[in-house]
């Protein structure tokens, strides 16, 4: 692909030859000349520039093309000034200008065609001597012609190399972006199975926390119910020690039912203290719980520790392969530009040459 033309100057003279293959007529090749300068470059056009631009037939063909031209945009571009509505000092006033305007252009076409006279009489003096320098050329542009199809070979196989080299980029630049694709599903994968883990994990943890409680409050039921009964074992020991004193002087029976009836009490006691001895068990347990729960939150902590890390290794990878991505395009991109600019030299050679030969 060549690159863009940069100025106007060039743009024109591309257009020009351009226009040479459909216009036969030398008239009709300066009238389209004079259009296309003056309607899509802005110029001015003049005989000696329509000259020097297209460079056929006579030097009053210009000039006679570019009359024509003015003749005929003067014709599609008059105003009736003869409206009945209009003031006799405007119709005035716009005749005058119309009319300055049309005598400026034949003042300038005429100064365009002495000029392009003179011209053509300083070329004519000039015209034996090129020809000596044109015979000379000739043979230049042999050689030259001969050197350049050897580096037109030399282009064609380095072209054949590039074309090679693009078809190792374009597989390159799939493998690669299947690489992308595998790491940004893997990546998609993890961040899946993170948020499954940690959902699973904070499910575990929110169960092993309601058992924690239930189990604290359990046992502090247990250890509510205990002081009740130690309470009331209490209470019914100073009552059996204030019916003892009231009743010392009871019969041995009596007594006797009395220690009977404590050592009732004191294997009530005991059970009770193997309970309480039970639930302070069961408080243990659950302390032990809570301590595995916090435990098990630490070791779930890690997990998603470490599975963060191998998302950002995951991130990583991609970001290692987008930068190779690029660099590869990159490269192609410079090889590319390398080749235009060793074609480009090769193509303006050519067109100059054809140039001269018209």
């Amino acid at each position: 692909m060549e690159p863009p033309i940069a100025t106007d100057e060039a743009r024109l003279q591309a257009d020009i030859e351009a226009l040479r293959p459909r216009c036969e007529n030398t008239q009709e090749l300066y009238r389209e000349v004079c259009a296309l300068m003056f309607f899509r470059y802005g110029m001015t056009p003049t005989a000696n520039r329509l000259y020097q631009l297209v460079r056929k037939g006579s030097m009053s063909a210009p000039a006679e093309a570019l009359n024509r031209f003015w003749s005929q945009l003067r014709e599609k571009s008059r105003v009736v000034i003869g409206h009945p509505d209009l003031p006799d000092e405007l119709k005035n006033t716009a005749g005058e200008l119309v009319a300055s305007l049309w005598k400026a252009a034949q003042a300038a076409a005429a100064e365009s065609l002495a000029a392009l006279r003179e011209e053509a009489r300083q070329e004519a003096a000039a015209a034996g001597a090129e020809a000596q320098s044109a015979r000379q050329e000739r043979d230049t542009l042999a050689e030259t012609l001969a050197a350049t199809r050897a580096r037109l070979a030399q282009e064609a196989q380095a072209t054949a190399g590039l074309r090679r080299e693009l078809a190792e980029l374009g597989a390159l630049h799939a493998n690669q972006a299947a690489r992308l694709d595998e790491a940004r599903k893997e990546l998609n994968a993890q961040h899946a199975w993170l948020n499954s883990v940690q959902r699973d994990h904070e499910i575990e943890l929110d169960k092993l926390r309601d058992q924690a409680r239930r189990d604290v409050a359990a046992a502090e039921a247990g250890r509510r119910q205990a002081e009740d009964a130690t309470a009331r074992e209490r209470a019914a020991g100073e009552r059996l020690r204030e019916a003892l004193e009231a009743e010392r002087a009871a019969a041995a029976a009596s007594a006797e039912r009395h220690r009977s009836e404590l050592r009732d009490t004191l294997s009530l006691l005991a059970d009770l203290r193997q309970q309480v001895g039970a639930l302070e068990g069961v408080a243990g347990a659950a302390n032990a719980a809570r301590d595995d729960a916090r435990q098990q939150q630490e070791r779930l902590r890690t997990e998603l520790t470490a599975a963060q890390e191998r998302a950002s290794d995951a991130q990583a990878r991609v970001l290692r392969l987008e930068a190779e991505l690029r660099h590869a395009a990159e490269l192609f991109e410079a090889r590319l530009a390398a080749a235009r600019m060793e074609a480009a030299p090769r193509k303006s050679t050519r067109r100059r040459g054809a140039a001269d030969t018209d």
